[in-house]
């Protein structure tokens, strides 16, 4: 009998777009706190697209559940001791937050205590959702997705994509529902604090693949039962694996950063490896949830 498995790839876009709202929020909120009037025109977008990111991953969440009161139930039959009754508030949490700080954005009311409170509170649940991600597949008890490091992984992946996602927006020049008092703000604003993709690029795609390695690496040093799976899913997806999530998603990605760096330390990327770099890095991390989760699941059914 074939084996069906019972996430398919809308789980994986669930946490792949929930990540990447993560990830644009995170930095949107950096971009803000480093240079306000610079980078406004960014960090507003940011905040645009963060709520509609993980709306639209919880939107693949209930088309894989087909019952989306099962999803609301989290709330009003909340259980403390299941990961799933806190995701669930954490990102209904996060969206609520995230929908008034980017209607502040829209308003330009981004002085004054209610939004620093906004934004603080932000980074809180979107790094409580970010963690969220990896810890629901750790509280499984799956061989492939036992262990922190999975967390880690997950978090990194969704802060390297929506960094990503917010280098393409600048390189297009894309500024929708950008109030026009904020780009007028953004053109006047010196150039002498600009702050520097391709360094934090560089940082988290070298982290990102020494935790990738160094996960695997452990994989390959545990128990029988998880050797067992990481070399099922190297047999199933190991082309892949490599292809996508290692050389390009991650290590191309390293090495273009690096050499403009090497260049000049305080340059840019050009335009086109910024947008090609940007894109692989979104593919790879998209592939590396996939895989994880279709490989992570096994041959049995999940329980819940």
């Amino acid at each position: 009998m074939e084996w069906h498995a019972p996430w398919d790839i809308r789980i994986a876009m669930d946490l792949f777009l929930g990540g990447l709202g993560v990830g644009v929020f995170l930095i949107a909120v950096l971009l803000n706190v480093y240079d306000k009037e610079r980078n406004s025109k960014l960090s507003v977008m940011g905040s645009y697209l963060a709520p509609l990111l993980v709306g639209g991953g919880v939107l693949f969440l209930l088309s894989e559940l087909g019952r989306p009161e099962r999803f609301l139930s989290t709330l009003y039959n909340f259980n403390p001791q299941s990961v799933t009754s806190w995701g669930g508030l954490f990102q209904i949490g996060f969206m609520v937050i995230a929908l008034i700080y980017a209607w502040q954005n829209f308003k330009g009311k981004t002085n004054g205590s209610t939004f620093r409170t906004l934004q603080g509170l932000g980074v809180l649940f979107a790094i409580l959702v970010g963690v969220y991600h990896g810890l629901l597949l750790a509280s499984l008890g799956r061989p492939l997705w036992a262990g922190g490091m999975i967390i880690a992984l997950f978090l990194g992946s969704s802060l390297f994509g929506g960094m990503s996602l917010l280098v393409i927006l600048r390189e297009l020049g894309i500024s929708i529902g950008v109030p026009a008092q904020v780009r007028s703000e953004a053109a006047a604003a010196s150039s002498d604090k600009e702050f520097n993709f391709t360094m934090l690029f560089f940082t988290i795609s070298a982290v990102e693949l020494v935790l990738v390695l160094g996960w695997q690496f452990a994989l390959y040093r545990s128990s029988a039962d998880t050797l067992a799976a990481v070399n099922s899913m190297m047999e199933s997806y190991g082309g892949l694996w490599i292809g996508i999530v290692i050389i390009a998603g991650l290590l191309i990605p390293l090495l273009g950063s690096l050499l403009t760096l090497v260049k000049d330390k305080s340059s840019e990327m050009s335009k086109g490896m910024a947008l090609t770099l940007s894109a692989l890095v979104l593919v790879g991390s998209f592939a590396f949830k996939h895989i994880v989760i279709m490989a992570g699941q096994g041959a049995l059914p999940l329980i819940f």
